[in-house]
């Protein structure tokens, strides 16, 4: 992603102009805003999320290669609770596409929407 600031001696306002994609076979640890192609076509993958997320933060991820009923995409909680559980997050249905935004403490990361075949 590429962040735009604008600062004007008082008010500081930033966005995201252009969303990038990462692609990864292997271990990943996310950041926010990433949109991560997961290949599970080889062997399964760990995905962690950012350790000290704020609210509003968001990570998405996409089954690259229609693989993660095969070889499972594993979330990596990374201490923070995945749709209020403590703990990981496994994806093992094929095509499944979802992002995670981070509510609170107690929620922790939580679906904004899905789609899967």
């Amino acid at each position: 992603s590429t962040m735009l600031v604008i600062v004007d001696g008082t008010n500081v306002i930033t966005g995201i102009t252009q969303k990038g994609y990462v692609t990864t076979t292997n271990a990943y640890t996310a950041v926010n805003g990433d949109q991560v192609i997961v290949d599970t076509s080889a062997a399964a993958v760990t995905v962690t999320l950012p350790a000290s997320p704020s609210v509003g933060n968001e990570v998405h991820f996409l089954d690259g290669k229609l693989s993660f009923n095969s070889n499972n995409l594993t979330i990596g909680r990374n201490s923070q609770p995945i749709q209020g559980s403590a703990s990981d997050l496994v994806v093992n249905t094929n095509g499944q596409s979802f992002t995670l935004v981070y509510a609170n403490s107690t929620k922790g990361w939580v679906k904004k929407h899905f789609a899967g075949t």
